[in-house]
């Protein structure tokens, strides 16, 4: 997080002290818990990009917020770095001399509890973890924090708002994704956004927009990894998804910009008084609440990664993509590098079925 911010209604807690505490309205301030990862990103991108990625996320989503309502205030808490459920215990037998550095869900858990604890404890009743790393035993664990805080606290509001984003809520949230974009996207674009997995074409384009240097320039000659291939190379080079080649920082700016407009309809929403919870979520709940589980996770090694579900691109709208270069004289899909892609059903926000039943 930034040092200093230009808004006054917009604080970072370890630079408050005593006095700017105890002056917030607690009905009209809402907490920010921000929670990073320590995730291996390939050659290409820093282990610290879901981190980057989140703090950037929770700064806007708090602008738009600030914005709508004059007299609202927001405090947010020092990130948290460490996160769990990396991509890389998939293939773990590839790191283990170099990989994530991430910490077991309950304990993701219990520090989430016991920091916003203390929040709770001095009076504020509406705080909000926000997530970035799509892990799915992150995501889960994020909102079963939240339901358990809830039914200890009845008067608390408190969501993790990026797993329901992730599942597809706000999609319709203006600004759009073009208008922040100031153009609409192309079609190679859209259908890499809606390809991209895990430090592929959407969080390579995101560190070009937030931090250029940190991006190993290699990165322009990585081309697409399906997400199958990913079990199959015997040196898998850590990321899934449409290539990074395709990254493009105006991009990257745009659509973290447009996520957290996303993110921060939904926590009007909960500021209005329904029920989020209702929502789908990322990833899919065996059942309708988040303490109603276990969720059982895919055993490792089965072809089940959903680092980052659909961002622009509805379900069906791939194949029209497809129609659309043929008919501009785009080149053929059979010769770009992620023309596979196309022909791919998005991957489904569930542990998959038996190898056997798999759709190709």
């Amino acid at each position: 997080m930034p040092a200093s911010l230009s808004n006054r209604r917009l604080h970072l807690l370890e630079r408050m002290n005593l006095r700017s505490l105890r002056g917030l309205d607690r009905d009209r301030t809402i907490v920010f818990l921000p929670v990073g990862m320590l995730e291996e990103h390939g050659s290409h991108l820093p282990f610290g990009t879901d981190t980057f990625a989140v703090d950037a996320l929770t700064l806007s989503a708090a602008a738009w917020l600030l914005e709508s309502d004059p007299g609202l205030h927001i405090v947010i808490m020092p990130t948290i770095p460490y996160g769990t459920d990396p991509v890389d215990t998939r293939r773990q037998e590839l790191f283990e001399d170099a990989g994530s550095v991430w910490i077991r869900p309950e304990t993701l858990k219990a520090i989430v509890q016991e920091v916003t604890g203390h929040m709770i404890r001095f009076g504020f009743t509406r705080i909000f973890p926000i997530g970035f790393h799509g892990g799915p035993g992150q995501s889960i664990v994020l909102a079963q924090a939240c339901a358990e805080m809830v039914v200890d606290n009845p008067a608390l509001v408190m969501i993790e708002p990026v797993g329901y984003v992730m599942a597809g809520a706000e999609l319709e949230a203006a600004p759009g994704l073009a208008t922040l974009l100031g153009r609409p996207l192309t079609t190679t674009e859209e259908v890499a956004l809606n390809s991209s997995v895990h430090a592929s074409m959407f969080e390579t384009s995101l560190m070009l927009y937030l931090d250029p240097e940190l991006v190993d320039p290699d990165f322009r000659h990585l081309r697409t990894i399906d997400w199958r291939q990913m079990y199959q190379m015997a040196d898998w080079p850590g990321y899934v998804g449409a290539g990074p080649s395709h990254a493009n920082a105006e991009v990257g700016g745009a659509a973290l910009r447009w996520r957290g407009v996303r993110v921060a309809r939904l926590i009007d929403r909960a500021l209005q008084g329904e029920d989020i919870t209702l929502l789908p979520r990322h990833p899919n709940w065996p059942s309708d609440s988040a303490e109603d589980g276990p969720y059982v996770f895919p055993v490792v090694g089965e072809p089940y990664v959903d680092s980052h579900p659909e961002i622009v691109i509805p379900p069906g709208e791939a194949a029209e993509a497809r129609a659309r270069m043929r008919r501009g004289g785009e080149e053929s899909p059979d010769e770009t590098p992620h023309s596979h892609l196309m022909e791919t059903r998005r991957i489904e926000r569930h542990p998959p079925a038996k190898e056997d039943e798999q759709d190709g």
